[in-house]
């Protein structure tokens, strides 16, 4: 079908190759190559569509921007009241950027404007919304980190995006190799959100710039930029009411409570958010622009850092934009399941180079001793589900979102691997921050003590492994080997080898007293997102992204067996103490029970499938034995944990407390559950014999 954009037509629709409106004798070919094929959106000032560029040989897509208005008298001379105030030059330099689409023309013809711009296939998140229902919080966490640095490079050219809601983000969908109309800006497989329809923007200035029609949407703009006074923080308004709206549902009127002369937005949640994101948005959403952020860079920083223990050993003390667009990647990854390629510092290698946003650096001050956030939660009562009630709440100070938990072996200290690249090292029994271990430059994605208690091995999206003295906080060694970010750490029984798996799809074992990779194993299945040792010394099982587990013999390099039972990733793995069982978590809502029961290397395990446990709603994230066997413990990335009774695969219970995945480990001494989440909270569960 051909569309007809003449703002007068009375019927547009045309056959597909026509050249002439059957209705108003128009030229259907807009500057005789753009053949538009149907509105994508209007207002009263302009038109956008949907179109084909048949000038090129491949006729790729391209979005149309149709600007019309009344002419005005200005100096003189007529002059179109243009609805879009930004230079096609100021345009051009916004569309180098990879996350907002390249402007291809722009033109008059016929009394009215048009910019065309490049096409992003994908949806937006207003079409999300009403596909898939409200947001959860890690979504809005990926959508603060995907678009804030692409506010903060528009506001840096000195300009106003001035209509940020859910229609003009476009989450892509992913490329594949040799698909027609690639953008050269994407990678093979790439994905991401994009910002579109600058049709509004308008210069920034020094200060506020008075302009004479008000733009953007009226449920998402701010009210200086409804009084035709728009600001750069007026984009952070927008952005943060888009934020609200995806979480709850509601239009962003029937959220802003006029009686109270305040947002009442956490009234209409259906799942409850952390603390530290309700502080963001509130602060984003003040509809007074001196309490409201003022620049998006600001935000990023109170994303990233919580409060600063007494005790900070640092080794690289510094973050950049760049291992946050890592920690983003790592959190898209989480949500869509998919493996995505972890961006370059700076992101605008595709096109020429632009000025970027210079780095944030964290330069810590000593501080009075602080406590974390840290709860200690009665068991419920199997097998319903409850909302735990804490037994003592020790301090409410905010920890920063943990990706990782562990327990050393005399119970005394729980180890977190934090997403802003430090480990916090916390007092079991009182929750107080003992030491803050900063050495990654980007998420701990794993942690693991070795069995004598004095030696930890972090592994994090900068692709490294680094081993600490838990005793002093001093960083002993940094193993580099790995392509790629590092999912999993384990130390073997002894203590003499640690394993390390990540997105290179490798397993590589370490010499832990030197250092020294011993070896690393290339297996036949796709990249490697758990591991652990068994208690038999010798068996080593990985979990990868196609649904398969492996189990080798690491002191041979032996491929022993594989195992098939899951429909998709393997994210978790643990063995019984007894090294009979082992447990496998899958991102198919399933947890799977595997017979290995073999503590003779001679022979091969069986692999016969015992059980599969049901009753996750979500993929699950994290497993965990009890000390004696007894219990497994298995958490997903709602924040629900389930206990099974390990022999029988009974459901003995369900944990409910946290607003999104969580990391779970046993202390070995009390038989406490330790559970990290990323909602910033570690909770200690006193589980019932």
């Amino acid at each position: 079908m051909t569309y007809c954009i003449n703002p007068h037509c009375q019927n547009p629709q045309n056959l597909d190759r026509a050249t002439v409106c059957q209705s108003c004798n128009s030229n259907l070919l807009l500057k005789n190559r753009y053949r538009v094929f149907h509105t994508l959106g209007q207002s009263l000032a302009c038109r956008t569509f949907l179109a084909v560029d048949e000038d090129q040989p491949s006729q790729p897509r391209c979005v149309i921007q149709q600007f019309f208005g009344p002419e005005v008298i200005a100096d003189g001379q007529k002059q179109l009241n243009r609805t879009f105030r930004c230079s096609a030059k100021e345009l051009d330099e916004l569309g180098k950027h990879p996350q907002i689409p390249q402007l291809l023309a722009s033109f008059e013809l016929d009394g009215c404007q048009y910019l065309v711009q490049e096409y992003i296939e994908g949806r937006n998140l207003a079409e999300h919304l009403w596909e898939k229902g409200v947001c959860k919080e890690i979504h809005i966490w990926y959508l603060l980190g995907e678009l804030l640095p692409v506010l903060q490079f528009v506001h840096d050219s000195g300009l106003i995006h001035g209509d940020i809601k859910p229609a003009n983000i476009i989450h892509r969908k992913p490329l594949k190799a040799g698909t027609d109309n690639v953008s050269p800006l994407q990678s093979e497989g790439s994905r991401g959100l994009a910002l579109v329809d600058f049709g509004a923007a308008v210069p920034a200035n020094s200060g506020p710039l008075k302009i004479d029609t008000v733009t953007g949407s009226a449920e998402y703009a701010a009210p200086e930029q409804i009084k035709g006074k728009a600001i750069p923080s007026s984009d952070i308004y927008s952005l943060g009411v888009t934020c609200i709206h995806l979480l709850t549902g509601m239009s962003p009127f029937d959220l802003f409570d006029i009686k109270a002369d305040g947002w009442a937005w956490q009234d209409y949640l259906k799942v409850p958010v952390s603390a530290r994101l309700r502080r963001i948005l509130d602060k984003m959403v003040q509809r007074e622009p001196s309490k409201r952020y003022r620049s998006a860079e600001a935000i990023l920083t109170d994303m990233k850092y919580g409060p600063a223990p007494v005790d900070i050993i640092l080794s690289k003390p510094q973050w950049t934009l760049g291992a946050w667009a890592g920690a983003v990647v790592a959190l898209v990854s989480l949500v869509l399941g998919s493996r995505l390629p972890s961006p370059t510092v700076p992101a605008f290698t595709a096109r020429e180079p632009v000025s970027s946003i210079p780095d944030i650096r964290f330069d810590p001050q000593p501080l009075q001793e602080l406590e974390g956030q840290f709860e200690t939660v009665e068991p419920p009562p199997p097998p319903q589900d409850i909302e735990p009630a804490a037994v003592q709440t020790l301090a409410n100070i905010e920890q920063n979102p943990v990706w990782a938990v562990a327990v050393t072996p005399n119970g005394r200290v729980v180890v977190c691997g934090n997403n802003d690249g430090t480990i916090r090292l916390l007092h079991q029994h009182h929750g107080k921050v003992l030491k803050v271990l900063d050495g990654h430059s980007g998420p701990v994605w794993s942690v693991a003590v070795n069995p004598n208690g004095n030696l930890l091995a972090s592994g994090g999206a900068d692709g490294t492994i680094k081993l600490w003295n838990l005793n002093s906080g001093e960083l002993l060694q940094t193993w580099d080997g790995h392509a790629d970010g590092v999912f999993s750490v384990a130390f073997s029984p002894d203590g003499e080898v640690a394993a390390s798996v990540g997105r290179d799809k490798t397993v590589r074992l370490w010499q832990a007293d030197t250092g020294l990779e011993l070896d690393h194993l290339q297996g036949i299945s796709g990249e490697v997102e758990s591991a652990v040792f068994s208690p038999d010394r010798a068996t080593l099982a990985a979990g990868h992204s196609d649904g398969t587990i492996e189990l080798w013999n690491w002191r041979t390099g032996e491929l022993k067996a594989t195992f098939k039972g899951h429909s998709d990733s393997v994210w978790s793995l643990a063995i019984s103490p007894d090294g009979q069982t082992l447990a496998t978590g899958s991102w198919d809502k399933t947890v799977k029970l595997w017979d290995i029961g073999t503590n003779n290397l001679s022979q091969q395990p069986s692999g016969h499938l015992l059980r599969a446990l049901t009753g996750h709603t979500d993929k699950v994230k994290s497993l965990a034995f009890s000390p004696d066997g007894d219990k497994l413990a298995s958490g997903d990335l709602s924040g629900t944990i389930k206990l099974w009774q390990a022999n029988t695969g009974e459901e003995a219970g369900t944990l409910k407390g946290h607003s999104t995945w969580v990391e779970l480990a046993f202390n070995p001494q009390d038989k406490t559950l330790i559970s990290g989440s990323f909602d910033d909270t570690v909770k200690v569960w006193q589980l019932s014999p």
